[in-house]
């Protein structure tokens, strides 16, 4: 199995994510093996809007919170509380899309499952999208090297797991692609997240546990949430796979990382037990829980775990002792939105909006962000409260 990409995926280093050329490029199209669909984010009139393809028209399906002029077949939806309607190509600004190709086997040409991104001109894995800061308030990712053997250039180091790992400037990479195979496990229908000698991480996002006794997986916390298990390669059938194309995005902001087993990670103290209404207090003891969302790079050590009542919302989780976690940082940033300067309190690469002062901004009116990395220890973690 190569890591290079299949037949008919878009050049990764094109930015019609963020700057489409034309109708064409948000228009669902065959390729061979597959389809391509692409969907996102603009701006509208000065509103954010989610793009929705291109209508039998030849209009721009979008949704939001619409004005009332300018838009054709404009629909109220009270259940979904936004509007349905079509614009045209030329009125739409600020793109932020995702390109999702689908294909409907996977052979010798598939990448294995994984986040890649392209880093002159050489394929590589990310640890991780969040990515780090220096303490001297430079953004960096942590390249995974693919290749067979030892890596070549300066910079590479050996992780935990066997693997070897380099921080660059974020600024390298622009688009990342998430490669997620579809496979047939014991008659279950599972994804992939990512293969490493001889071993597959699986996982259902949902329907809860299965039927009959499984000791691979990993115990959900109640009954509709989804679970992972860990087994070996040769149980799954495989049968399609499915490359997501986003652009980058800001990254880690007003959160705490940490380098675990060789590869930064947001990391957080597990939360104790608590009453209703209570604010979460740290567990006793030394653990520490690294956090990782869909589409992310796990290792077989993560378990998939909801965290909302009804399991609808998952992330995936790894508890570690605070001897396995070295380079605490507490990153903060700042950003100036209409004149005002403001500390920035999280952020949505998905949709490419930046949260200041309990409000969701578009990025692109922002300023670049100001980062301060610090030094900080397990006691100034906060307590099982990442969110994505």
């Amino acid at each position: 199995m190569t890591v290079s990409g299949g037949t008919g995926l878009p050049d990764p280093d094109d930015d019609s994510l963020v700057n489409p050329a034309g109708l064409y490029v948000l228009r669902a199209r065959a390729v061979p093996g597959g389809r391509v669909e692409v969907g996102g984010f603009a701006t509208f009139q000065t509103v954010r809007v989610r793009v929705d393809g291109v209508s039998s028209q030849g209009q721009i399906k979008i949704f939001g919170d619409l004005p009332p002029h300018g838009v054709y077949g404009r629909h109220d939806d009270p259940q979904v509380n936004g509007v349905f309607g079509r614009v045209d190509f030329g009125w739409l600004s600020r793109f932020w899309l995702t390109r999702t190709s689908t294909f409907d086997t996977i052979d010798e040409t598939t990448p294995r499952p994984g986040v890649l991104a392209q880093v002159d001109g050489l394929e590589v894995g990310l640890a991780d999208t969040c990515g780090t800061v220096s303490l001297a308030g430079v953004p960096q990712l942590q390249l995974i090297w693919l290749g067979a053997g030892e890596p070549a250039g300066d910079g590479w180091a050996p992780d935990g797991y066997g693997a070897f790992t380099k921080l660059v400037d974020r600024r390298l990479v622009s688009v990342v692609r998430h490669v997620e195979w579809t496979a047939i496990w014991r008659d279950l229908t599972v994804q992939v997240a990512t293969i490493r000698n001889g071993r597959a991480v699986i996982f259902a996002p949902k329907g809860g546990l299965p039927p009959f006794d499984a000791p691979e997986i990993a115990r959900a916390e109640n009954i509709h949430s989804g679970w992972s298990a860990v087994v070996p390669f040769e149980q799954l059938s495989l049968r399609s796979w499915t490359s997501t194309e986003r652009p980058l995005g800001a990254g880690v902001v007003a959160n705490c990382v940490g380098l675990v087993r060789g590869r930064y990670a947001l990391v957080a103290r597990p939360a104790g037990p608590s009453g209703p209404g209570e604010d979460p207090v740290p567990a006793p003891g030394s653990e520490i829980v690294v956090k990782k969302g869909r589409g992310q790079t796990v290792t077989a050590d993560f378990v998939l775990l909801p965290y909302s009542r009804y399991g609808r919302a998952w992330d995936w989780r790894v508890t570690v002792d605070e001897s396995e976690v070295s380079d605490l940082r507490q990153v903060t940033a700042t950003t100036t939105w209409q004149g005002q300067t403001y500390a920035v309190e999280g952020g949505d690469d998905s949709g490419a909006l930046v949260y200041l002062n309990g409000t969701s901004v578009d990025v692109n009116e922002t300023t670049p962000f100001v980062y301060t990395a610090q030094p900080a220890d397990r006691r100034g973690l906060p307590v099982d409260s990442i969110f994505w």
